[in-house]
């Protein structure tokens, strides 16, 4: 393949001395001009795409849309375009389209870790767990990557996906390995640990998931379900109560309420 290579590029060189004569500058001046035409284009682009995904982050779907079919038009190798109408396309329910999107991202910027963990999401997501978990451990092994905990937290999201407890579990440690006060993964870990009857380790998990982020509806039904297996039944009762006041319509708070009405 070098050689052949070498070939190639020593034929063009002889072709450009044979035909240097030919060249007027006529044509570098068209040259020229369609340079600067492709780089306004791609910067064009590249504007496009951001509004696009503005867009697509306030939820306005169409003006979304209609931005990243025109980055696209613009500059079909821009990969951030890409990324975006891939998940622009999975919210509008059009998966086959969504992966075309995201796979082009990829392969279009293979170390751009930000576009692989987009596409190990929408993989698991769509119940591709293994192609998703590998993918989300690429995306964390980039060595340029700032937040490798996201990526290693959808690893987890994936292995358990598959069933693969063990390897949820060693995805998220690795997570909090990166940032220890990581509270998604916090989360997982509590109920993790819950769910393996580690009721110890799970409140352990738990409040340091409370010291570390702002508690959910999900943190504190989680909370009651761990005291109350514990046997403590005024903490349980006060993480019920926050749930009750803080998070009055949520569907933990329906989950709560029936748990309630069991066990009475």
């Amino acid at each position: 393949m070098i050689r052949s290579g070498v070939i190639q590029v020593a034929a063009f060189v002889a072709l450009a001395v044979a035909t240097l004569g030919c060249v007027s500058d006529d044509n570098n001046s068209a040259r020229t001009k369609d340079e600067q035409d492709r780089t306004q284009r791609q910067k064009a682009a590249a504007l496009n795409a951001q509004l696009g995904s503005d867009y697509f982050r306030q939820g306005n779907w169409i003006e979304a849309k209609e931005k990243l079919e025109r980055a696209l038009e613009q500059d079909p190798r821009n990969p951030q375009a890409h990324m975006v109408a891939g998940l622009l396309y999975d919210r509008l329910g059009e998966a086959a389209k969504a992966e075309s999107h995201l796979q082009r991202a990829v392969s279009l910027d293979e170390k751009d870790a930000q576009l692989r963990n987009a596409y190990a999401v929408f993989l698991c997501t769509h119940g591709k767990y293994q192609a998703g978990e590998k993918n989300a451990l690429s995306a964390a092994a980039e060595p340029l990557y700032k937040t490798p905990e996201y990526a290693l937290l959808n690893a987890g999201y994936c292995a358990r996906g598959a069933g693969d407890m063990a390897g949820a579990e060693k995805h998220f440690r690795r997570a909090l390995e990166v940032q220890p006060r990581f509270g998604a993964a916090l989360l997982e870990m509590a109920d993790l640990e819950f769910r393996l009857n580690q009721n110890m380790q799970a409140r352990a998990f738990l409040e340091r998931f409370m010291a570390a982020t702002q508690e959910t509806a999900g943190s504190l039904l989680l909370g009651v379900r761990i005291e109350t297996a514990l046997g403590n039944r005024s903490v349980a009762a006060d993480y019920a109560r926050r749930l009750r006041n803080d998070f009055t319509t949520s569907d933990e708070a329906r989950v709560l309420t029936e748990l309630e009405s069991t066990n009475r």
